[in-house]
């Protein structure tokens, strides 16, 4: 493998990595607004909604990084099937 291809490789998976870490913060955000928008309605709190919405996020937060990563190993593993049926 040549340096230049070396380096593309790395460079597409920082971005991957990066990028799913923008996707989970955006959809964090949204999410924990309904969250806390519902929590209070509910409650009648609004420091009750805030504090539901900021356990949620963390939770979720997490459990869709390893999620999509996990989705990515997938991914990354069938199109590795894939181009070795056609070599």
């Amino acid at each position: 493998m040549s340096k230049n291809y070396k380096n593309r490789k790395y460079k597409i998976r920082k971005y991957l990595k990066i990028t799913r870490i923008k996707r989970a913060i955006s959809s964090r955000i949204i999410s924990t607004i309904i969250t806390i928008f519902v929590s209070w309605i509910v409650t009648g709190d609004p420091l009750i909604g805030l504090g539901i919405g900021a356990i949620d996020t963390l939770i979720k937060l997490f459990t869709y990084y390893i999620h999509e990563s996990l989705w990515e190993k997938k991914i990354t593993k069938d199109i590795r099937k894939i181009k070795n049926k056609f070599k």
